[in-house]
């Protein structure tokens, strides 16, 4: 390839005319924080692929930096180095960013004494060609992720003027600036002083409100609707609350009993110390005399005020519970529900059980962000399955209640080749040199004593005894804290790491919940994710807002451990067991706002071993998660349930076991329902063919048949219309084709019992006698509802675009594409391999795994392949050639619109999935005949394709379908 031609046709692209035809590689850019891509995606993609690099900006922070160093690590084994440029320009950079990039031992760094200096330039040397980036992007977390900023990249040979000249004045800024040393940063440690005029970054504390009155945030709200609706409209008594630490569930219950408007409330948490802080919130929201308030512990016997603060030891005992009365409160509130089931051995009941089974509120309201128990109890119980509301941490994040984190998976500790596992002895797992390479990643990622205060998980009480040890006598102020040690004591150690008299506290467990350790900016995992729940738990320690604290660190030291695909899991919302989508967010990684996350090199090869030998459809796991949604709802749970509350989604489920009702049967000892023949062949279809549809059309359509019974086209097209959903006259006809069933072939239509469910003639819409009929049993029709439901609830939550045919990004069965492309009918999956021509030349759905297994059709060493993100190179099927009648046909269209693509990155179903991410439309700008050598060694003819996309790949898909791991 001539990359100087390259180039001149992908600067005439550029300034010229966008209509010429080059590599987008090459291609002058905008580089933003906009349309699904960062400036930070763009300088990882730069820094992986370059030999050298300088860069020069005026602002750097340790938040900005932390999102590279995994980058810097990778580069650091490559032998790949670069340089820094950077100043004291308006104080802005202190001393901890200075520190941090001493740090980074490939990355040379100087200093500018040069008043004014506000230079952000990057520069890339790639080998064949260089690049640079200019604008206005300094290395700063919003910078980064999240702000407004405008960069241009331009490309260039080693004989460009433009790029020559950012050369020439990096290369006279460095000559000029002198080196960064431990020595100059201790001095400007002394002196620095931040500039106050400069808004660092902002923190918006649990929400303290501090002087002004208090409104609910988007959580809140939420949760006071939801709570609302339960008492009027279904006369709850009572409601639980799940919402991660630190999102203000302390207000929340202070705007619910200001709604709820009680005579007298009690307010029951099991520490004395959280009462003070709890009346104080209350205050700013309920207002009202001093006198109104008190608190009933173990130093104060407040017992005649309206808004009563109490321990749970002091509020059940008898002697308290006898001064009261069982009619005392007409609100209840109890903090960290989760411990309603907590007792002493010789207890028999719990003393919040006591509480429950005294006074008698017109109210209770529990509250938690740890509701799923070890030890089986099941906490919903205590408030009759009452689920008012539930915020995930992820949910949390997305809303800008938590801090932000940056998660690094560091490579554990290897020698000789072998690294840490589930097995490991004591001796390895706190071996000196373990140790020291802990201290050193610590230290690497940061922050550093004496700014630390980190949470150390470890996985067996006698290595965190050791390690702390250890740290101790490497100057590291440690302490471990485990289950023997009494709540004091916990809390002891919480108070010397908030004032830094420590640096680290070491646990195993004790602190996955019930937590609020408000100044933690470090979090290190050195333990086998078992759990994508307790994992999140763990991460969610660290995450409360607290003034000065702009970001925590996760460090998850990842040796070969069997789970350690529960990782990314734990980070994707869809519940997906779809190991081609958990590799996507391993390779790729994406989170909301500023927060990231990022694997070493090693680290990430580690995971991705375990996601493919992970056994993710297992009947265990679909027990557990089922057993988990019973929980909490209190009965057998429907589709509907796991889509709003489960951890395993409704195609999952479909594929596992046809039918809702099929699972059911499997998991209950007693199942009271049953369907009979037409029943369960409806089921099935309906399951198979509706509840895991990508259009929502269908399900619509069906639920407002179901209660009118009869609805005219225009009726039909009008709801279509008001629910904003894609559609066309020949969605319609396709839709009809799907309900009377003709649309399928005949083992299908067998199977689904040839029995419409839906008729369609004369403008007029209406069940099938038969369906209708069945659905005069309740049971059935609750079922049929319900996946209805189901389909449209995880449509929305899981971002399709509804208003469109498909949307880029998402993934889709080859039979989920002929049905949206409104075929006449259903095709063999066979027959459609990896293209097939609509028979009215409309649509052309071409089907591309990038890798290829043994068992590929004629066993062709296929090339197909990104040449950049809007580029593609295509093989046609063999023994084709331009000439071909499909193949000619697609070369003469010019426009977007017939080919419609789908990529996925393996063709190895069983190990990837056989559904495809849809990129969009494309077109073809060249196609030329060759011929190849299968593996066989016979020579075939086919046609090999240049296409050209409507959309450039987002980047971290782009990323994930072209990583070589």
């Amino acid at each position: 390839m001539n990359t100087e031609k390259e180039i001149s046709k992908a600067i005439n692209f550029g300034f010229v005319n966008s209509q010429v035809e080059s590599q987008e590689i090459y291609q002058p850019s905008l580089v933003t924080n906009q349309n699904d891509t960062t400036v930070l995606a763009t300088l990882e993609d730069e820094l992986r692929t370059s030999r050298t690099f300088t860069i020069a900006v005026a602002f750097v922070t340790t938040s900005g930096l932390i999102d590279l160093k995994s980058v810097f690590t990778d580069l650091a084994h490559k032998n790949i180095h670069g340089r820094l440029i950077t100043s004291t320009y308006l104080n802005f950079n202190d001393p901890e960013a200075f520190e941090d990039l001493l740090q980074i031992k490939n990355l040379d760094v100087h200093l500018l004494d040069k008043d004014g200096f506000h230079t952000k330039a990057y520069y890339f040397d790639h080998g064949n060609f260089e690049s640079a980036i200019i604008g206005s992007a300094n290395l700063t977390q919003n910078a980064l992720k999240s702000n407004f900023e405008w960069n241009l990249r331009v490309t260039s040979t080693q004989r460009g003027e433009v790029v020559n000249k950012i050369k020439s004045n990096l290369d006279d800024l460095w000559e000029k600036s002198t080196s960064l040393t431990s020595e100059w940063v201790e001095n400007y440690r002394l002196t620095w002083k931040p500039n106050k005029s400069i808004q660092y970054f902002q923190v918006a504390e649990e929400p303290e409100y501090q002087d002004k009155t208090p409104t609910p945030n988007p959580m809140q709200t939420e949760a006071l609707a939801a709570l609302t609706a339960l008492r009027d409209q279904e006369n709850a008594k009572k409601a639980l609350v799940v919402a991660a630490t630190g999102t203000g569930k302390t207000y929340l219950a202070a705007f619910d009993v200001q709604n709820f408007k009680p005579k007298r409330m009690l307010y029951i948490v099991h520490r004395e110390q959280i009462l003070q802080q709890a009346m104080h919130s209350f205050k700013k929201v309920l207002g009202g005399s001093e006198s109104d308030y008190g608190i009933l512990s173990g130093s104060q016997h407040n017992l005649d005020c309206k808004y009563t603060f109490a321990t749970v030891n002091m509020i059940s005992s008898q002697r308290i519970q006898e001064q009261f009365g069982p009619d005392a409160f007409d609100y209840i509130l109890i903090d960290e529900a989760h411990r309603v089931s907590q007792r002493d051995d010789d207890q028999e009941q719990t003393m919040y059980q006591k509480v429950l089974n005294f006074y008698q509120p017109e109210f209770l309201l529990g509250m938690t962000a740890t509701p799923e128990r070890t030890d089986g109890t099941n906490v919903y119980e205590y408030f009759d399955y009452n689920l008012a509301y539930e915020n995930s941490l992820l949910d949390a994040l997305d809303h800008d209640l938590l801090s932000p984190f940056h998660y690094i998976g560091v490579t554990d500790y290897e020698k000789d080749a072998e690294t840490i596992t589930d097995t490991s002895s004591l001796k390895d797992l706190v071996s000196e040199e373990r140790v020291d390479y802990i201290v050193d990643k610590t230290n690497y990622y940061g922050p550093r004593q004496p700014n630390v205060h980190g949470l150390i998980f470890v996985s067996k009480i006698a290595e965190g005894i050791e390690l702390a040890k250890k740290l101790v006598d490497r100057g590291i102020k440690a302490e471990f804290v485990y289950s023997k040690n009494s709540i004091a004591e916990r809390e002891q150690a919480v108070r010397r790491l908030e004032d830094g008299e420590i640096s680290y506290i070491l646990t195993v467990d004790i602190f996955n919940e019930g937590v609020d350790i408000q100044c933690l900016n470090q979090i290190v995992m050195m333990r086998p994710t078992k759990s994508s729940i307790i994992f999140l738990q763990q991460l969610g320690r660290g995450l409360r807002k607290a003034p000065g604290k702009e970001f925590v660190t996760v460090l998850d030291f990842i040796g070969n451990y069997n789970e350690n695909y529960m990782i990314p899991m734990a980070f994707d919302k869809s519940h997906s067991s779809n190991k081609e989508q958990i590799r996507k967010q391993i390779i790729s990684p994406s989170i909301r706002g500023v927060s990231t996350i990022n694997f070493e090199e090693i680290a990430k090869k580690r995971v991705l071993k375990a996601v493919g030998q992970a056994k993710l459809d297992s009947m265990k796991r679909f027990k557990e998660a089922y057993d988990s949604v019973k929980n909490k709802i209190g009965r057998i749970p429907m589709l509907i349930d796991f889509a709003r509350r489960g951890n395993v989604n409704v195609a999952d489920i479909i594929s596992k076991f046809k039918t809702m009702y099929l699972m059911q049967q499997k998991f209950e000892k007693e199942f009271p329902v049953e369907f009979n023949a037409h029943q369960q062949k409806f089921l099935l279809f309906l399951s198979r063919e509706i509840a895991v549809s990508k259009r929502p059309v269908e399900s619509l359509i069906l639920q407002e048949l179901i209660q009118k019974q009869r609805l005219t086209t225009q009726q039909v097209t009008q709801i279509l219309d008001q629910s904003h959903v894609f559609y066309d006259e020949e969605t319609l006809t396709n839709v009809a084709s799907i309900f009377d069933l003709s649309y399928f072939m005949n083992k299908n239509q067998e199977k689904y019992g040839e029995i419409s469910i839906v008729d369609t003639q004369n403008d007029s819409w209406q069940l099938s006698e038969t369906f209708n009929v069945e659905l005069a049993d309740p049971n059935f029709k609750h079922y049929v509802l319900d996946l209805l439901a189901a389909n449209l609830f995880e449509l929305q939550r899981d971002g399709f675009a509804l208003d469109q045919r498909f949307t880029i990004g998402k993934k889709y069965y080859r039979s989920d594409v002929i049905k949206l492309l409104n075929w006449y009918g259903e095709q063999n999956a066979q027959n459609v391999g990896g293209y097939i021509m609509r028979p009215d030349q409309k649509f052309f759905p071409v089907f591309i795994a990038l890798e290829k297994t043994e068992k590929f059709q004629n066993k062709m060493a296929y090339e197909d392949q990104f040449i950049d993100h809007n580029t593609m190179r295509w093989f046609s099927k063999s023994g084709r050639t331009v000439d071909s009648r499909q193949e000619s046909i697609v070369l003469n269209q010019p426009d977007f619109g017939m080919i419609q693509l789908f990529v996925k990155k393996s063709d190895d179903d069983k190990r990837e999935g056989n559904d495809f991410y849809y990129l969009g439309s494309a077109r073809v700008t060249s196609a030329e005949n060759e011929k190849k050598f299968n593996s066989d060694g016979k020579e075939t003819k086919l046609v090999n394709f240049t296409l050209k996309l409507e959309h450039s790949v987002n980047v971290n898909l782009y990323r994930a379908l072209n990583d070589n791991e």
